[in-house]
């Protein structure tokens, strides 16, 4: 028997709670120290660049050049600000992220069961804890039914500890098996685990591939760069420049050439996908997985839950007398709906002593709740056992008619599947047990017809398998139902000796209806070659109803696995039916484990994996998989905490929604860096060209750092946040091993930048042979005018450049211009920027620029589209070799 302190608990008042908050505070574990906005502010200037750039402004200020001193800082200054207000504004989202996963717990107060965030605890709180769930804090064991906690989180030794009355328990621990009750002692900071003051569940800010990829890529052009620099510093002292001036232009063409906001943008992109995602029910924990859902091939998805709606509503229920009695009225309020005697083998009125036994093993046998809220209906715990508990309530028998008191409880688990619990009446002491129909007929010796029992034939039980297979057949879900008499010098202390020589009642089936969403998410997943493989604890006859019900199985190709047959199949085998995306595939039966196995075959075969789960046992299976998917309603805080995401509304469609979304972060992150190189390859080309053909430069210092601001940063942005492609869902997954910087990516940045740069610079030299200049004319001085015409060109150019770069293949004339805002915006900040520029009299004299005339637009329009003749052409024959 199990230790138990079988006292009525009523827990805390709300009084109670409010008062110890207040002394207490929140039950949470101090987070590491974030940094200030002061120094997220004051990083944005470490840069070697920026600092040479700040030192050049100040050399420049004390040499009396105060115009090019205040220019040069105001600008890194405006950089500055904006690369702070990037970081900050991600830093805002991750906060926001982490908010919204927080776990919750089952409490007592003021005698009722509630459901709250773990954070609100206080001492004194007494928890509810079931098979999975996380302990919230440190507190005394008051209840016990076979409840064993996993405390390797705080001493490292692997096997499970059975726990009984009186003993502690820890925050950061879970409960492996069993159940039990106990009262808060302590919270927070206060607990064994406040040392270690590490939040259990956290949005990670871990770089993905591709950061890492472009990062790696960044250093190597900052090395680039800075031979470039050394070189233009040569270059402008040799031709008499001065010191102070080469220095300036050769570290302002070094910022121009350094793609230095690439790595923030792509974590903007990343954070504002997931808070998208957060927005569609899936709260994603790793930014780095953002990136990976867009790759995922294989979706291995639950049944219950995910593809249902996970609302079970009893139809009907068969008798071991063959009775047969159907149930109406759907959802949780046990007073829509009623029992119905329909009949059976010679019978033509209910067997109520049967209907009253099976109903007393669904009341008794049963850790759910019922609550009514508002005149509605919910449940506390198990769905399953929330429609048995509904059940009871339709029938003609009350509370009174079921006497008895709980003794002792063994719960249910994954691998026995069965529950039972021993009640104790006035004639006698009964074990009550409900679970899987196979198992639970495997323990059955007997059979009750109302009146006496019987011994179970191989041809009984052939009967009664029968008819489970036509409630399984018609989607139900099955639940079989037993009991037996405890002899009086017995001693009832574990499952084993309670549940054999059982006494078989009969079978309850209850209809899990498909989500109404899921049917068109399959299909999406087809068209993108997604492959769904269904893995359900479920019988496999009710599993391939709904399959088929959803588009899973199409033309009846479909290939059924139970747990046992995953068993004795060797890897070869398994993995061989794995490869046969022409059939779905559905395993039934299956226990936890088997999950790790089927992740692992799919994985060696290059298959990206999306794996959902809810239990403890799928942890591991969670972990493994390239995306790990917890359910938010279902799922038990330790599947929570080993997942990667987290679907709040449990539903199949969300996932699809995510991988959708995945898809579309990792495309704008190829416009975005596509842009960004095209661009700074394109002021590259104009300044080395200039050099290499000795012609006068085409852009000052002052005037790079502003084409740096003015146009890399926003549109950049922009594109980054675009609205997905059309038919984005009918392609198939990209390759995850394939580098975003392959080789045919480079070249064509390369060659495109090259074509930008030719044209401003063709502009520049227009510029120069009307207004009287010659090619080798010696070069003196500035242009200024010439300069001004290539700066806006250049400008110009690449916000054509940006709209082009929405889509490698779509042409620019294809697009909606209105459906990507940001971008609109950005184009137009730009547009004003260079306006102000070249017409305003003090920015004028400050930056030395000169008014445009008509004459001058119309090389700059020249200059900004013939580059999207030859993009347009590029892209005319992708198309072509796509088709």
């Amino acid at each position: 028997m199990k230790n138990t302190k079988t006292k009525k608990q009523q827990g805390l008042s709300l009084q109670e709670v409010k008062k110890k908050r207040l002394e207490f505070g929140l039950n949470e574990l101090v987070a590491t120290k974030k940094s200030s906005w002061m120094n997220m502010l004051l990083s944005q200037f470490t840069d070697l660049l920026v600092v040479i750039l700040i030192g050049a402004g100040v050399v420049s200020f004390a040499l009396g050049e105060h115009v090019d001193a205040f220019v040069i800082l105001g600008i890194v200054l405006l950089n500055g600000g904006i690369g702070f207000f990037q970081e900050f504004r991600t830093e805002k989202t991750l906060e926001a992220l982490k908010k919204m996963v927080h776990p919750e717990i089952r409490v007592l107060r003021e005698g009722k069961e509630q459901l709250i965030e773990t954070k609100f605890l206080v001492p004194g709180d007494l928890v509810i804890l079931g098979e999975g769930d996380k302990v919230p804090a440190d507190g005394k064991i008051l209840e016990a039914h076979s409840l064993k906690i996993e405390e390797s989180a705080l001493t490292g030794e692997s096997l499970p500890v059975e726990k009984k009355f009186e003993h502690e328990v820890f925050m950061g621990t879970s409960v492996a098996k069993g159940s039990g009750l106990f009262v808060v002692e302590k919270t927070g900071m206060l607990t064994k685990f406040g040392e270690i003051a590490k939040l259990t569940t956290e949005t990670q800010k871990t770089k993905s591939p591709l950061q890492i990829e472009l990062a790696r890529i960044g250093v190597f052009v900052s090395k680039i760069t800075l031979v470039i620099c050394i070189i233009l510093f040569g270059v402008g002292v040799w031709r008499g420049d001065g010191f102070l001036e080469s220095l300036l232009y050769s570290v302002s063409v070094a910022i121009a050439a350094v793609p230095e906001g690439l790595p923030t943008t792509i974590t903007i992109a990343l954070a504002l996908g997931a808070t998208v995602l957060a927005r569609k029910k899936a709260i994603i924990k790793k930014l780095s997985s953002v990136e990976t859902l867009g790759a995922v091939t294989t979706i291995c998805s639950d049944k219950t839950g995910t593809l249902t709606k996970n609302e079970m509503t009893v139809r009907e229920i068969y008798l071991a007398d063959k009775s047969i009695l159907t149930v109406t009225g759907v959802g949780y309020d046990p007073h829509v709906g009623r029992i119905n005697f329909v009949g059976g083998r010679d019978k033509h009125e209910p067997n109520k002593v049967l209907e009253k036994k099976i109903l007393e093993i669904c009341l008794r046998c049963n850790e759910a709740k019922l609550d009514k809220v508002n005149d509605k209906y919910s449940i506390f715990g198990d769905p399953t056992e929330g429609a048995l508990l509904t059940l009871v309530g339709k029938s003609e028998f009350s509370d009174k008619d079921f006497e008895g008191e709980q003794k002792d409880i063994f719960p249910f688990d994954s691998d026995r599947k069965m529950m039972s619990v021993l009640v104790k009446s006035r004639e006698n002491l009964e074990v009550l047990v409900k679970g899987s129909p196979d198992q639970v007929l495997e323990k059955c010796t007997y059979w009750f017809d109302g009146v006496k029992k019987h011994k179970l034939t191989d041809k009984k039980l052939e009967s009664i398998r029968a008819h489970y297979t036509q409630m399984a057949e018609n989607a139900l879900r099955v639940l079989g139902f037993a009991y037996r008499t405890v002899k009086s010098n017995e001693d009832v202390n574990t499952e084993e000796i309670a549940e054999n020589e059982l006494v078989f009642v009969g079978l309850v089936g209850m209809i899990d209806p498909p989500r109404a969403e899921v049917k068109e998410a399959v299909d999406e997943c087809r068209d993108a070659g997604i492959r769904v493989v269904v893995i359900t604890g479920d019988f496999g006859i009710t599993a391939k109803a709904i399959a088929q019900e959803l588009g899973i199985v199409r033309n009846n190709k479909v290939r059924v696995l139970t747990g046992v047959e995953v068993d004795e199949m060797s890897d070869k085998t398994l993995t061989y039916l794995l490869q046969e995306r022409d059939q779905a595939l559905i395993f039934a039966r299956s226990l936890p484990a088997q999950k790790m196995r089927v992740v692992e075959l799919l994985q060696a075969q290059g298959e990206i994996v999306a794996m959902t789960g809810d239990g403890v046992n799928d942890a591991p299976a969670l972990k493994k998989a390239n995306i790990g998917i917890a359910m938010g309603i279902t799922g038990t805080e330790v599947s929570k905490e080993a997942a990667t995401m987290i679907l709040m509304n449990d539903s199949f469609a969300s996932i699809v929604r995510a991988v959708e979304e995945g898809r579309r972060i990792y495309a704008n992150l190829r416009k975005f860096v596509w842009f960004i190189f095209s661009c700074n390859i394109a002021e590259l080309f104009v300044i080395f060209a200039a050099i290499l053909f000795v012609l006068p430069l085409p852009l000052t210092a002052i005037l790079i750092l502003c084409v740096d601001l003015g146009t890399d940063i926003l549109p950049a942005i922009a594109l980054g946040v675009d609205n997905a492609e059309k038919g984005l869902m009918k392609q198939k997954p990209r390759n995850i091993e394939e580098k975003i910087m392959n080789k045919a990516f480079v070249i064509d940045f390369l060659i495109t930048g090259a074509v930008i740069g030719g044209s401003v610079l063709l502009a520049f030299l227009m510029t120069l042979h009307f207004d009287g200049w010659n090619f080798g004319d010696v070069v003196e001085g500035e242009f200024y005018h010439a300069i001004t015409v290539a700066f806006t060109t250049l400008v110009f150019v690449q916000l054509v450049n940006a709209f082009s770069s929405r889509s490698f293949t779509k042409s620019v004339f294809q697009q909606s211009f209105f459906n990507n805002q940001f971008l609109l915006v950005s184009v137009l900040v730009s547009v004003l920027l260079v306006l102000c520029i070249a017409y305003i009299p003090f920015l004028n004299d400050v930056l030395k620029t000169t008014n445009l005339t008509v004459q001058d637009w119309g090389l700059v329009a020249i200059g900004s589209f013939l580059p999207l003749f030859f993009i347009e052409i590029k892209k005319y024959l992708q198309r072509t070799k796509n088709r």
